[in-house]
């Protein structure tokens, strides 16, 4: 009796075991820009999910941000290669390449992962093998990142339009003509699509038939992405603003001017009310959704063109210096930061987003290298930087010793 009592002991000690495993694979995706259809780059932070932190190398800069989807991280180069890897290690599953940089961040919805190069096409491929389905080919090149619903999949250009596609195999549902080129990312709210464009503007589009709901003028290009809250359009322009518009009539809510070009995205924080967004200056905003006054606002020392990331009670923000940076979101004193060069502009400059998932954060930098950190233990991979130092100082300690050798040699 006892000896059966130790085996089920046992066994029951062995499932609580597997199933923490399995918890411990359960990621909180993030599989498309900003986390979710309405762009607020916000997750809940469940630390049953972690990685090891790990570093791995590819083929080019990435300098759009990646998207985490099941086990499997998905971003693309700016040599035009697609890579899935897996989350916990950073091993490549697999790799497609496109014949110009992409500079899109991927969309995955089901066992599909679309992207965007600026070869001109948008891609559908397979999340689980990277066999392509399809491929569009538009005007120019394609910096925008695609939205999707049920039926379509939306997408802007260089040549200046904004196109909704069948998703099953990419024919043309509609199409609208802005008047330069679009970089914005859209987002689907309801029956509207939201967007900026190049030539001042903000667009509201029908997502039925791409008619104009309405439009708003801005002082300057709108590279920046909308993103959708509380019956309001949160978008920046390089005019310096910050807007709110509002949803139904696209009519201004309230406005900031943050003193210097805004190319950054909005992340927003729904339950505290408050809006967090970057600047070519390097200023970090936290700002009051309903009324736009500012909570507080951070020097980071270089600029930013990445996008908050917002998990539990921290943001998350990359710099152009390298280094990503952590805040407490209430207060904006600096929890921790990583920087795989040690001091500043010595790695690549982090303009994608931070992917967060449980207490892991998923760094991708423009000196080729995907970084998986650890948020609870705040601790990064060791660096490839800090090998090149090492060597560096023996090469030096050997030319030292060198010269002095030869300057104590006795003369003849």
């Amino acid at each position: 009796m006892k000896s059966n009592m130790k085996k089920l002991g046992v066994c029951f000690i062995i499932l609580c075991v597997l199933m923490g495993s399995l918890s411990s694979l359960a990621a909180a995706e993030w599989p498309m820009f900003q986390n979710n259809p309405r762009h607020t780059g916000y997750v809940n932070q469940d630390s049953s999910f972690s990685t090891q932190t790990w570093t791995v190398k590819v083929d080019g800069a990435v300098s759009t941000t990646p998207v985490l989807c099941g086990d499997q991280i998905y971003l693309g180069t700016d040599k035009g290669t697609l890579y899935a890897l897996d989350a916990q290690d950073g091993n490549e599953t697999w790799k497609y390449e496109t014949e110009g940089a992409i500079t899109s961040s991927p969309t995955v919805s089901g066992d599909t992962v679309y992207v965007g190069s600026e070869d001109g096409y948008l891609y559908s491929n397979n999340a689980n093998t990277g066999s392509n389905n399809w491929k569009f080919k538009s005007g120019d090149r394609i910096k925008s990142t695609p939205a999707i619903d049920s039926t379509k999949i939306y997408v802007g250009s260089d040549d200046g339009y904004v196109y909704a596609l069948n998703r099953n195999d990419g024919s043309v549902v509609w199409q609208y003509k802005t008047e330069d080129s679009v970089e914005s990312s859209p987002v689907v709210h309801g029956d509207t699509l939201y967007i900026g464009s190049n030539d001042d503007k903000v667009y509201a589009l029908n997502i039925n038939d791409g008619s104009v709901k309405w439009t708003y003028t801005t002082g300057d290009d709108v590279k920046s992405s909308p993103a959708i809250s509380n019956g309001n359009v949160y978008i920046a322009s390089e005019d310096n603003q910050v807007y709110a518009l509002s949803e139904d009539t696209g009519l201004e809510v309230w406005s900031y001017n943050t003193g210097s070009k805004v190319t950054s995205s909005p992340s927003i924080d729904e339950r505290h009310s408050s809006l967090y967004i970057g600047t070519e200056q390097g200023d970090l905003y936290s700002l009051d959704l309903r009324d736009g006054l500012k909570k507080w606002d951070i020097e980071t020392g270089s600029a930013i063109n990445s996008t908050p990331t917002i998990f539990g009670n921290n943001i998350a923000v990359g710099t152009a210096s390298g280094s990503t940076n952590i805040y407490d979101k209430f207060t904006g004193n600096q929890v921790w930061n990583f920087n795989p060069g040690y001091i500043p502009n010595i790695s690549g400059s982090i303009s994608a987003s931070t992917v967060a998932s449980g207490s892991s954060l998923f760094v991708a930098s423009e000196d080729g290298n995907i970084y998986s950190l650890n948020t609870d233990q705040k601790v990064g991979p060791t660096s490839t930087y800090l090998y090149y130092y090492v060597a560096a100082i023996i090469i030096l300690i050997g030319v030292g010793c060198g010269i002095k050798k030869l300057h104590n040699k006795p003369r003849k």
